[in-house]
């Protein structure tokens, strides 16, 4: 499974390294060590980005209630990482069993010390095929992960597989990486060459899941892209900011130019064009949710994916 994000906001399935973006291999702007700039980690990345852009978790489960047919009884979270939405989905399913899979030790060690009795960790790589414990499911949870899946389309078919008739497959990634300034030239050129350079290295991979996702035997059942919006500075979006730009600057540092890299320690900085003074800091971010569901009968999945 490798990283095709930048500073990656989601929650996936291997962490080789148990550092760093839930994605085992990291291209872009991960390929470094849990503590960038400041100390910032990826853990503490993904629980701000919650916080501040957590409004998809809500949307994507009121989907999933919307399509469901069969009782929830078993939901898996493919790529599970710090346990953002596993904890989400424990708390709107609280008679549901969570099985929280990750690649990661340290990732599944720390879902165990703050997840509720109803959640269940494994640690296995998912580019190693269906984890035998993990079993069948009424719901298969794949949050910012899929795009780190070696053969997604395989990954999908086996999640078909282990999904009973009629359970639903949730699917959700950033269609873009999030912008916190609103100024014009030159900090909003940064943003777009931060974009490119990612682009380049093949970190700023937003696929559409659509037609992998239909082609791996599921019925489509919506496709929604939920737009997140706080456009005044809080302490919560600066540190989101702070965190995020660390990332940036660490991850990019081979190939950002001497007046980018200036920019970015700036904002890094304490001065008061910093991004813990700066009063136009704002947070514009997406995600796009598609969600799916197995045919209820059986026979009909199998002949569709044959």
């Amino acid at each position: 499974m490798t990283s095709t994000h930048g500073p990656d906001h989601g929650h996936h399935g291997r962490h080789a390294h148990g550092t760093n973006d839930h994605g085992g291999h990291h291209r872009g702007a991960h390929d470094h060590g849990a503590h960038d700039h400041e100390g910032t980690d990826i853990g503490e990345l993904l629980e701000l980005d919650a916080a501040v852009t957590g409004a998809y978790l809500d949307e994507a489960i009121s989907l999933i209630r919307t399509v469901a047919t069969r009782p929830i009884e078993v939901i898996v979270d493919a790529g599970a990482g710090t346990g953002v939405g596993t904890r989400a989905l424990a708390a709107a399913f609280g008679d549901a069993e969570i099985v929280a899979v990750d690649g990661s030790a340290e990732m599944t060690a720390r879902i165990d010390a703050a997840g509720p009795g109803t959640v269940r960790t494994v640690t296995a790589d998912l580019d190693d095929g269906w984890p035998a414990s993990v079993g069948t499911a009424d719901v298969v949870w794949a949050s910012a992960s899929l795009h780190h899946v070696a053969d997604p389309a395989a990954f999908l078919r086996t999640a078909r597989a282990h999904l009973r008739p009629g359970g639903v497959l949730a699917v959700i990634e950033m269609p873009h990486q999030p912008r916190f300034l609103q100024t014009g030239p030159p900090l909003s050129d940064l943003g777009d060459r931060i974009e490119e350079l990612m682009r380049a290295k093949g970190a700023n991979s937003f696929p559409d899941w659509t037609d992998t996702i239909t082609a791996s035997g599921f019925d489509m059942r919506t496709r929604h892209t939920v737009s997140i919006d706080v456009p005044e500075p809080t302490a919560l979006t600066r540190a989101y900011a702070q965190a995020w730009f660390s990332r940036v600057r660490t991850g990019l540092a081979d190939d950002l130019t001497d007046t980018d890299a200036a920019t970015l320690d700036e904002l890094l900085g304490d001065g008061p064009t910093s991004l813990r003074c700066r009063p136009d800091l704002a947070v514009r971010a997406a995600r796009t949710i598609w969600i799916a569901t197995v045919p209820t009968s059986t026979t009909e999945a199998n002949q569709e994916i044959s």
